[in-house]
């Protein structure tokens, strides 16, 4: 199953880094989180053109030449448009729960053929390590009965476990089933332009485990992330939407003391300083929103930084 092994490690090390624009018509109305990386904007930016150069090819480079020689699959991480991630609960399991959409141009149906293929010759689909599933137009292969994989022209690859909810990711797609556009979730997920990243969620405070550093969360019924870049700041936007206008003015609250606490201590700690120098909250009604911005050169050397730092402790 060695061959196997080396397809995984290469698709979920290329999708978990990555992500064009979000589409809430892709996502089925019941998520109660979305996870969307825009990696064709990510790649316009300073920022993006320097992970892609200091972390992504250099890690994926080995991967990708895996994938060539065991499979004879060529895969390229900058033809992946976009990754969009959403379930439709919080539950803690060692397990997916939920789908990954991932749009790109490569043929990933003629990639898993190849693949099957490779496995049947070497004898690994013996033991139910890749099997289709379902023929046809749209193509449903199995991993372990853990993993599904959904192909079908003009639509985005869908990823995920359990079985249903690819099936009804598929229905999503295919216009046939609910989508973000008749939810009310649908309106804290929306964007405008300008981001590459987005992540959105619902009805966590009373499911999702919250740690002791970030319990302000309980207060609020739904959140959302935004990053971009603008100029020579790298920017993120948080918005914390609370149950009741008194339940936002103690999360105004609370963020306000804790960034003058950070403001008082650490006072050596220079990365810290410039983020709390770069952090505004303000109160909106029955919304927090926290924004902050960060210089794209202390980002960028960061990355150089933390890359050199693992290269060395090999």
């Amino acid at each position: 199953m060695k061959t196997l092994n080396i397809f995984l490690l290469a698709a979920s090390a290329a999708f978990a880094a990555l992500a064009g624009p979000f589409q809430k018509e892709q996502v089925a109305a019941d998520a109660k989180w979305v996870i969307h990386l825009d990696v064709q904007a990510l790649l316009r930016t300073t920022v993006g053109e320097t992970l892609a150069r200091a972390a992504l090819d250099p890690n994926l480079a080995k991967p990708t030449a895996d994938l060539k020689q065991h499979l004879g699959v060529d895969f390229d991480w900058r033809r992946i448009r976009s990754v969009t991630l959403y379930g439709s609960d919080f539950s803690a399991s060692k397990h997916l729960r939920g789908v990954m959409l991932v749009d790109t141009d490569m043929d990933i149906a003629q990639a898993f053929e190849a693949v099957q293929k490779k496995l049947a010759e070497v004898g690994g689909l013996k033991d139910g390590g890749l099997e289709r599933l379902e023929e046809g137009s749209s193509v449903l292969y199995s991993i372990r009965k853990e993993l599904y994989i959904a192909t079908q022209k003009g639509v985005p690859v869908i990823v995920g476990n359990p079985r249903e909810a690819v099936l009804k990711a598929r229905e999503v797609l295919n216009g046939s089933a609910p989508n973000l556009n008749d939810a009310p979730f649908g309106k804290l997920c929306q964007v405008g332009n300008g981001f590459f990243f987005v992540a959105a969620a619902r009805g966590f405070s009373d499911t999702a485990p919250v740690p002791p550093q970030a319990r302000v969360l309980q207060m609020a019924e739904g959140l959302r992330v935004v990053l971009g870049e603008k100029g020579d700041q790298v920017t993120a936007s948080l918005a914390l939407s609370a149950k009741t206008p008194e339940a936002a003015r103690q999360m105004h609250q609370v963020l306000q003391g804790m960034i003058a606490l950070a403001s008082l201590s650490q006072v050596e700690n220079q990365d810290l300083k410039t983020l709390v120098g770069g952090t505004r909250v303000g109160l909106d009604n029955q919304t927090v929103k926290v924004d902050i911005s960060l210089p794209v050169a202390r980002i960028n050397q960061k990355i150089v930084e933390e890359e050199r730092r693992k290269h060395a402790g090999h």
